[in-house]
Order: structure tokens, then sequence, then C-alpha cells
């Protein structure tokens, strides 16, 4: 029985990377993730909180599509890392590390 030959060419995985198939799976994940940090949100910080998260797609300057769940508050990074006056919630890396399927 003989097997197929892959070859795998490196400069194609441009072209991969910007596919639909590829921007439609990171938007899922960020999708799958967004809800959990505005629950997360509502429950440690403020309803104000939960509602400036929101997923946001770009492609980057070198080609590579992102999907990211992002809050856009002015207070964003004080819950997420902590301040001298606020204490580290990280409600973003928590809801990206929860797999409601409870695999982590």
């Amino acid at each position: 029985m003989s097997g197929i030959r892959f070859e795998f060419d490196a400069n194609c995985l441009p072209e991969v990377m910007r596919s639909q198939p590829v921007r439609a799976a990171l938007k899922a994940e960020a999708d799958r993730i967004a809800p959990v940090a505005r629950a997360i949100a509502r429950s440690e910080v403020s309803e104000e909180f939960a509602a400036s998260i929101e997923v946001v797609e770009e492609i980057r300057p070198r080609g590579r599509p992102t999907a990211a769940v992002v809050a856009d508050s002015t207070d964003a990074a004080d819950h997420e890392h902590g301040t001298s006056s606020t204490p580290r919630r990280r409600v973003l890396g928590r809801a990206a590390h929860t797999r409601i399927d409870g695999v982590t």
C-alpha cells in the first residue's frame, strides 16, 4: 500500500492564514470568549465595563489575521493587571482560558 506524499510549501502559509476558513475560526473563538468575559466583568466589576468588551478583527502589518476580545474602557488595563488602588482581576485572561466544555 502506498501513501500520499505531501510537501509543505511555507510560501503558501500567508495565503492560508488570510483564508476565510482561518479567519472564521479565529472569529469563532473570540466570539466564544467574549460572553464569558462579559459575564465575569458583570459579576466582578460593573455593567459598564462588561459593555465595553467586544471582538475586534484586524490584519496585522505582515498579513496575519487576528480576532481579539478587547475592553475599551479607560480603566480596562487597571482591572486586567491591577494597580495600587484596583485589584488585579484578569477578566479577559481568565475568559480566554475558560472552556465551557470543561477542557482548559
